[in-house]
């Protein structure tokens, strides 16, 4: 860790004590913690963004469904009445039955069905041996995919790429946070170097109200007659610098009112004319950066650095299931049924229990599109777009590396300029200083010099407030870049 020594750099900050004024609004102090707490909590967008990982949960028990059992059953019941042209054959007859049955898919690919059925049959046919007859039948079959559809990855492939879009839509959540923060740390700087520029045009108004003082009694002693020019200098200096403060007070109005829809702060509508008065002074303490490390770290925490990947991952997982598609639909099937006949019910049902009339079958299908184009088609398209998401994710890292040299480099840009600043501020307050003493006690200084003095001050003030302001923006930029806000701002983001 470096530590900047920003004792010049402070004076420009009054305490709340030394500036304060009179306050024609109610007052409401505000901590940069508790406004990132306050945004992270309530802030209207993030909250539509912690909805997509539900949904996205939704997606994962529906590709789940796939497996569940799943039952089904029908009813018919059929007459008929024919004409025949002999009086031993029936001419009407009549049918009831009904089934159920259970199937499952198993993740193997394994279809497994297990079935029973009764049938009520009568009519009027003169052979007729049984009349009504009762058959009832009872069996199981199951199917298995030797090929295409074989394999517990390529039948939960849906369940696999369900659960990495829940973890993209909670990695897009956490980059939507760390936006949020790191616009609403932005917005709370900017506020407090407003507030800071206020007190700072208000110091420098107050010189050059002291100046026009002193030239106004130089007038009333006959130094100065009324229409000097110093006497309209002093005035028009006086009228430009309240002007700058008046735009300082709407500059300072704007960023409150930002910062109260970050933390939603305004669902009280009574809150829209409340002062916010910052408290967070501006941290002294800058660390060393080392940007290979810093680089690494962002690597292991972006967010969008680990939606790419698991983007890459599901178009693995996509590719894996069109190579599967390229193979032949083999298909082996095997199934036993146990079946019971008699005119009365229950000794159907009994003759069933018995397993002595069964009835077994073992089959073996294929099928192949002799050209097969359209599978050939999707594999190469899944194989293309997971090409093209690897280099994505190449571009990708580059980007952050630019991410966040540029941001380490802004820090130190600005710690330069924040010492550069201290300077001129000593520098430009000994300027004013022996302008004065030329102009109040030599009798030797014009107004003009004293005023262009004190303009230099004031900007070398401001000038160096900035860079403050400036370089802890930085840093909250480069810990956005390494993607470690969130902790470094003490946020235990909850992932829904």
């Amino acid at each position: 860790m470096r530590t900047v020594l920003l004792a010049a750099a402070l004076s420009l900050l009054p305490s709340a004590a030394r500036s304060a004024q009179v306050p024609t609004r109610p007052v409401r102090n505000m901590a940069i913690d508790e406004a990132v707490f306050l945004a992270v909590k309530n802030n209207i967008q993030l909250q539509a963004e912690r909805i997509n990982p539900q949904r996205a949960a939704t997606v994962i028990v529906e590709q789940q469904s796939v497996f569940d059992p799943v039952s089904y059953g029908q009813y018919a019941r059929t007459k008929s009445n024919r004409q025949t042209s002999s009086a031993l054959f029936g001419t009407q007859d009549s049918e009831a039955s009904g089934s159920i049955g259970l199937q499952k898919l198993f993740p193997l690919g394994t279809v497994l069905d297990v079935h029973a059925s009764s049938t009520r049959s009568w009519d009027d046919w003169v052979f007729s041996a049984i009349n009504p007859s009762y058959e009832s039948v009872a069996g199981w079959s199951i199917q298995q995919p030797l090929m295409r559809g074989f394999g517990t990855k390529v039948n939960t492939a849906g369940i696999a790429t369900a659960k990495n879009e829940r973890r993209i839509a909670q990695a897009q959540l956490r980059d939507s946070a760390l936006d949020l923060v790191l616009q609403t740390k932005g917005t709370y700087w900017e506020l407090v170097y407003a507030v800071r520029d206020r007190d700072l045009l208000r110091r420098s108004l107050e010189r050059a109200l002291n100046l026009q003082r002193d030239v106004e009694a130089r007038v009333e002693a006959k130094v100065l007659g009324e229409r000097d020019p110093a006497v309209s200098q002093a005035k028009a200096e006086v009228a430009t610098r309240q002007e700058a403060l008046v735009v300082a007070e709407n500059t300072i109005r704007d960023h409150e009112e930002n910062l109260k829809v970050l933390t939603d702060l305004i669902s009280d509508t009574t809150l829209w004319g409340v002062q916010l008065t910052p408290t967070t002074e501006p941290p002294l303490a800058v660390p060393d950066y080392d940007p290979e490390h810093t680089v690494n770290t962002a690597l292991a925490n972006r967010p969008d650095y680990q939606q790419a990947r698991l983007q890459i991952e599901n178009q693995g997982i996509v590719v894996m299931v069109r190579r599967n598609e390229l193979k032949p639909q083999v298909n082996a099937t095997f199934g036993i049924d146990n079946s019971g006949l008699s005119d009365r019910a229950y000794q159907s049902r009994r003759d069933l229990a018995s397993w002595d009339y069964y009835e077994w079958n073992l089959t073996l299908g294929f099928e192949y599109p002799l050209a097969n184009r359209a599978a050939r088609s999707r594999y190469r398209r899944a194989r293309l777009e997971k090409q093209q998401a690897e280099i994505g994710l190449i571009a990708l890292e580059r980007r952050i590396q630019l991410d966040v040299r540029n941001a380490i480099r802004s820090v130190n840009t600005n710690v330069e300029r924040l010492k550069a600043g201290q300077v001129s501020v000593a520098a430009e307050t000994e300027r004013l200083r022996a302008e004065e003493i030329r102009f109040k006690e030599a009798k030797v200084g014009t107004t003009q010099d004293v005023l262009d003095a004190q303009a230099a001050l004031a900007d070398a003030e401001r000038r160096t407030l900035r860079a403050l302001i400036n370089l802890n923006q930085a840093m909250e930029t480069v810990r956005r870049a390494d993607g470690t806000l969130l902790e470094a701002s003490n946020v235990m983001f909850e992932e829904d």
